[in-house]
């Protein structure tokens, strides 16, 4: 009987367990649903800046002259991680990466806090770790924050080039990693458009010419941070359905274990009968 309480007591915490880990499933089934629709809005944004930027540039006066680099670089990697646990190895992936990085010194920035954690467990010592969004309309205010420090780190010398790496949905069953390199900013090639007047601007050509850059750059940021983001919720979904599996399997095994029990207490309790039965017919 003993053992029976037992089982029906870790049978109603398998239950109650079963249950939470149905609702985060359900939850990052649905943030994975809003980061797609927010992924093709970055993708459409995107491409309207990428357009901006080729009219932009035709209006600035001959050739624009490249960037000259500094003989002295200063590097930055952005890693793109998570903000709570229950996401299988989705940190570990992303922090391992970095082992494949040579030997040239850069400053780390870290977004997610229990990415923070795992880095500094690994002994890789961030310079900053900032907060990762946990949900899909907080993943532009993330990016806002991390490009506010990249914006003040580039503006005082402090960095002078810049890399990030993120989880890209790659469309399959597991995402790929992906690094990716911001700044300098190379604005992509794009064809002459013939526009059928030229654009009324009420600023400088350079000055319109380089607030569409920083704009280019803040759209390649937030689209590393949405991918991460819904790459997060993918593993974690994988994650919290193998839970869900395997809670299953242990409430069905420890189910037949109970019948067993009682059938057993049952065959037991015949036996007793049948012996006592016995016993007074023989007497």
């Amino acid at each position: 009987m003993a053992q029976e309480r037992e089982i029906a007591t870790r049978l109603r915490s398998l239950d109650e367990l079963k249950n939470i880990v149905a609702a985060i499933r359900a939850i990052a089934a649905s943030q994975m649903q809003q980061a797609l629709r927010s992924l093709e809005a970055i993708r459409k944004y995107s491409e309207m800046i990428r357009e901006a930027l080729s009219d932009a540039a035709e209006l600035l006066p001959g050739a624009r002259a490249p960037a000259q680099r500094s003989g002295n670089t200063k590097s930055a990697i952005i890693v793109f991680c998570a903000e709570h646990g229950l996401c299988g190895g989705f940190n570990e992936q992303l922090l391992q990466h970095l082992t494949k990085i040579g030997a040239k010194p850069f400053v780390l920035i870290v977004v997610g806090s229990r990415g923070g954690q795992i880095s500094h467990e690994r002994g890789l010592k961030p310079d900053l770790v900032l907060p990762m969004a946990t949900h899909c309309a907080g993943v532009t205010a993330a990016a806002r924050r991390v490009a506010a420090e990249v914006y003040s780190r580039f503006s005082d010398g402090r960095i002078t080039e810049l890399e990030v790496i993120y989880a890209q949905n790659a469309g399959s069953q597991f995402a790929r990693i992906e690094q990716r390199r911001l700044l300098p900013l190379e604005a992509p090639p794009i064809g002459k458009r013939p526009l059928p007047m030229p654009p009324l601007i009420n600023l400088s050509p350079q000055l319109l010419f380089d607030d569409i850059v920083g704009e280019y750059f803040f759209a390649s940021l937030e689209n590393a941070a949405m991918q991460s983001f819904f790459s997060e919720n993918s593993t974690r979904f994988r994650t919290m359905e193998a839970a869900h599996q395997n809670i299953g399997n242990k409430s069905e095994d420890l189910t037949k274990l109970a019948r067993r029990l009682r059938q057993e207490a049952v065959t037991t309790e015949i036996l007793d009968l049948i012996s006592g039965a016995e016993a007074l017919s023989s007497t």
